[in-house]
């Protein structure tokens, strides 16, 4: 993986046709701008894979986190679909249809901006953004790319250990690749450190702090 950023980005092509006549097969491709400009003002963001930690910290607080004087220490929110579910994020993503459906039913969008594959925003138009670049992540992966490619410089980890729920068997290393793509960031691992995978600590850009630290480091 190779670092982009927001900031470089004006969009991109993607097919939304495929058909084959006589032999040959025909794509039609349809541009897709960047209608995003993410303008943050403390270059933080928090990243919440999961909810497996509840018990130790309810992440769900961050909704209604200020950042201290003037917004300094201020957190725009990313997850997971499954995450949105139960808390309002700044941005959401998923590549399944079936984890974003819900958010549409719910109506969750006119507060949260959902990022999704090309196929679901070609079939739902109007509603969901293109993940830009079309990385092939895992859910928690994209939420973290997602984070580091707005140009956020420090990023915390919630939810993000041995315990995370993931159907992608090489998810933990996909987080490797984002980290150490996005070597200019600093990536903080929230929680027990002994529950981390060994190669995110091994990174030259990652910290850890306990939740408690968290909590005073952030002004939560």
């Amino acid at each position: 993986m190779l670092a982009s950023y927001r900031q470089d980005y004006i969009g991109e092509f993607v097919i939304s046709e495929t058909k084959w006549s006589g032999g040959r097969k025909q794509q039609r491709r349809e541009w897709i701008d960047n209608a995003i400009t993410n303008e943050h003002i403390s270059s933080r963001a928090a990243v919440i894979a999961g909810e497996v930690n509840d018990e130790q910290f309810n992440h769900r607080i961050l909704e209604m986190h200020n950042g201290g004087l003037l917004g300094s220490k201020k957190l725009q929110t990313y997850g997971t679909a499954q995450v949105a579910k139960n808390m309002k994020l700044d941005f959401a993503v998923d590549t399944l249809i079936e984890n974003i459906k819900p958010l549409l039913d719910d109506k969750y969008l006119s507060n949260t901006i959902v990022y999704t594959s090309a196929r679901n925003c070609l079939a739902n138009p109007g509603k969901f953004y293109l993940i830009p670049n079309n990385p092939n992540l895992s859910a928690p992966a994209l939420a973290l790319y997602l984070a580091a490619f707005d140009g956020h410089q420090e990023i915390y980890l919630l939810g993000y250990n041995k315990e995370t729920p993931c159907s992608i068997n090489n998810w933990a290393s996909q987080i490797s690749e984002v980290i150490k793509a996005y070597s200019e960031v600093t990536f903080t691992l929230v929680g027990i450190k002994s529950n981390m995978f060994q190669e995110w600590l091994d990174c030259i850009n990652t910290k850890s702090l306990t939740y408690q630290e968290f909590i005073g480091h952030c002004d939560v």
